[in-house]
Formats: C-alpha cells, structure tokens, sequence
C-alpha cells in the first residue's frame, strides 16, 4: 500500500507543477522577466556536420594531410640519419621492413607480436641473437 500512497502523491505533485515546470521560458536566467536579448540566434548551426572554415573541406582531410606531412618529415629525419652513417644496414633493414609492413596492413602502431613477427621473417633467430 506504500507503494500506492507514493505512486499517487507523485502524481498529484505532477498535477500541480504542470508538465513545464521544469523548463524555460525565454525569460532571463536569473530573473523570472522577459528577455529583450536583440542578438543573433547562435544555436541555428548544426555542429555535428561544421565543415572546416578555411576550405570548407570535411576536417578529416585536414587530418589526412597533417598526417601526410608527417610522415613526410619522419622519412626526411630518416634519410638524414642513413646519409650521415648514423644507422647500419640491418637498422635500416628492419626500419624498412616495419614500414612496409604498417602500409601493407595499415597499422599505424603494430603490436610487439607484430614486430616479432617482422624479425622473424627478416630471418632472425634466437640463437642468432646471442
């Protein structure tokens, strides 16, 4: 029966209140008068689908040609170090062949198994290794 009691309390506050108590209604926040607020409406703008300003292109493609330029400066870094003597040629072996494994599967990041993987098929061993 406390049940009932409760459900039907509840009910009655809803009567009361009305559906919009709860809600705003164009006046001021603070007081409980009529805004006169002659501004421009800023919320007409859908953000979800904003295009990037400058282009008016989607903001992904700005996205792809940060990550373009780079991987340009990464290869450009890498150069340098092959063309001063910085790096052997099993360094430059193993850089090469975890470049082409992160274009031929799309990996960004490959996994440690993943690099295993690399080095094993670039033909090394454990005992190799020690």
């Amino acid at each position: 029966m406390a049940d009932d009691e409760l459900i039907q309390t509840l009910e009655e506050t809803v009567k009361e209140e009305g559906p919009d108590s709860g809600r705003r209604r164009g006046g001021d926040r603070r007081s409980a008068k009529p805004s006169n607020f002659g501004g421009p409406e800023r919320r007409k703008r859908d953000r979800r689908v904003m295009a990037d300003r400058r282009s008016g292109a989607d903001r992904r493609t700005s996205a792809e040609r940060r990550h373009a330029l780079r991987r340009k400066a990464d290869q450009e870094a890498f150069q340098k170090r092959v063309e001063e003597g910085e790096l052997t040629l099993e360094e430059i072996e193993f850089v090469r062949a975890v470049d082409r494994y992160k274009r031929k599967f799309n990996r960004p990041f490959p996994t440690w198994s993943e690099i295993l993987a690399i080095v094993k098929e670039l033909g090394y061993t454990k005992d190799s290794l020690i």
